[in-house]
C-alpha cells in the first residue's frame, strides 16, 4: 500500500468513522466543485486557461487555494478508498495501463498522443 494511504489511514483512525461512504462521497463531490470553482474564477479572467497550455496562464496568487482543494479531494479520496479496502496505488497503475493501452489503440485522438 501507498505510504501515503497508510499515514491517511492513521490519522484517519479515530475520524470519519461516523460517516458512511455516502456521506464521504458527497463531501468529496464538494471538495471537487470548489476545485472547480477556483479555476473558473480564473477562466473567467482569461480564458487561455481552457487551452492545452493554459496551466501557464494560472496566476500563481491563485495556486495556494487550488493546492488546498486539491489536498481536500486527494484526502477525501484516501479516506473513501481505505474505509473500502481499496488499494490506491495498485488502483492507480491499473488505471495508468488502461489509459495507455486506449492511446495505443486510438481512442483519444491526435492530441491526446502529440
Amino acid at each position: 500500500m501507498w505510504d501515503m494511504q497508510t499515514r491517511v489511514a492513521e490519522f484517519d483512525a479515530d475520524r470519519f468513522r461516523s460517516l458512511g461512504p455516502g456521506y464521504v462521497a458527497l463531501s468529496l463531490a464538494g471538495e471537487v466543485g470548489e476545485l472547480a470553482n477556483e479555476i473558473k474564477k480564473i477562466w473567467r479572467a482569461d480564458p487561455a486557461i481552457g487551452l492545452p497550455g493554459g496551466f501557464a496562464a494560472v496566476p500563481s496568487e491563485y495556486l495556494p487555494r487550488i493546492t488546498d482543494e486539491i489536498a481536500d479531494v486527494l484526502l477525501l479520496s484516501i479516506v473513501l478508498s481505505n474505509h473500502l479496502g481499496i488499494d490506491v496505488e495498485r488502483a492507480l497503475l491499473d488505471k495508468l495501463a488502461v489509459i495507455d493501452q486506449r492511446l495505443r489503440e486510438g481512442h483519444y485522438g491526435a492530441e491526446a498522443t502529440s
